[in-house]
């Protein structure tokens, strides 16, 4: 029971020279003194040291010593002809700003037209400050042909906080996270990596938006938005919006169809965030022999017939064409278009001439 008490009384001195820094000091005029103070923890606004003994004749001031904002936390409470002096806080200790400027909270109480008598107060530091990103937002761009295990972006948060185990910090992705994406934590660069871990497709989504959170040892935490845009990547064929068309003409006609169904003829990159031109031509006509009999402008896909048709020797013809991707010449589409051709009066009614009759009235 003894050695508890004992305990607790030890535990008790050490709270209270970390938040209770009261130390009775005394000044010399003479020769000047240095002295280093109790810790405390910052935000500490207790009395720091009470000066006494203080002779009648003599006057004492606050000095700046090596750090002159320090000035700015601290006030002498005294007045000429007090036997004692309190030294105090005006406001919060900050370690973040002190340090700044020394590994102490240096000043001087000083004897007009005597010596200095320093002072050092060291300042402990507490996890009071939150993780903060570089910047609220950040932005990139992924390509649907981005493989997994890439780099998309790099977020980093900093933690004003002077004590190495205040100031660590772990990332992670706040829900809804994307199945698309993870993070890796990069010791080189102290960072958080979103790394590409399933790949993503253009035409499926074109934006993802969500949040990383940075949380230090004591659940402090800031948060950061990450917008990737995706690209759409030139790995898909032009397509036809039918594979099918039926178009119909006059036999001994020329020029365009007269109709063709479902729709005119239109091919387009399947790649359609990219979206290059694509070209048209003929590449077989069934059947073969009236392989000139046709021609597509490049750049439209229109059909026109170039040779009249007759409807005695063929009702019908399939046109066989392709679209190729302008800028890549392995990029192909085909379809067919079934041409019917429309019978039209043009052969006159022949007589046979090995048969006669004739009727008498």
């Amino acid at each position: 029971m003894a050695l508890f008490s004992v305990l607790i009384i030890l535990v008790c001195l050490q709270v209270d020279s970390v938040r209770s820094a009261i130390v009775s000091t005394e000044v010399n005029c003479v020769s000047g003194s240095n002295v280093a103070l109790a810790r405390v923890e910052e935000g500490f606004d207790g009395d720091i040291e009470i000066i006494t003994n203080i002779s009648p004749d003599v006057r004492l001031v606050l000095e700046y010593h090596v750090c002159l904002l320090c000035l700015q936390y601290l006030e002498l409470v005294y007045t000429d002809g007090d036997s004692t002096a309190t030294v105090r806080p005006i406001r919060p200790l900050d370690l973040e700003e002190i340090r700044q400027y020394g590994e102490a909270l240096s000043y001087s109480v000083s004897c007009v037209g005597g010596a200095k008598n320093v002072r050092s107060l060291y300042v402990l530091d507490i996890n009071d400050n939150p993780p903060i990103f570089q910047t609220s937002s950040y932005t990139g761009t992924v390509s649907d042909g981005t493989p997994v295990g890439w780099v998309c972006n790099r977020v980093k948060a900093f933690d004003k906080d002077v004590n190495l185990e205040n100031k660590r910090v772990t990332y992670s992705m706040l829900p809804p996270v994307p199945e698309h994406f993870g993070l890796r934590y990069n010791p080189q660069h102290d960072a958080a990596d979103i790394e590409l871990i399933k790949p993503v497709n253009y035409n499926n989504v074109k934006k993802y938006v969500f949040m990383v959170e940075a949380k230090d040892i004591g659940g402090l935490s800031g948060t950061t938005t990450v917008t990737l845009t995706i690209e759409d990547f030139d790995n898909l064929n032009p397509y036809f919006d039918h594979c099918l068309y039926k178009a119909s003409i006059e036999e001994n006609q020329v020029g365009l169809f007269s109709d063709i169904t479902p729709e005119p003829i239109k091919a387009q990159d399947g790649d359609t965030g990219i979206n290059e031109p694509v070209v048209y031509s003929i590449t077989s006509v069934i059947p073969n022999e009236y392989q000139n009999s046709f021609e597509i402008d490049r750049n439209t896909g229109v059909i026109s017939v170039t040779a009249a048709l007759d409807r005695e020797q063929t009702g019908q013809i399939a046109v066989v064409i392709q679209a190729t991707q302008q800028n890549d010449a392995s990029k192909t589409a085909d379809a067919v278009v079934l041409v019917t051709i429309v019978d039209v009066t043009d052969n006159p009614p022949k007589i046979d001439q090995g048969v006669h009759s004739s009727h008498l009235a």
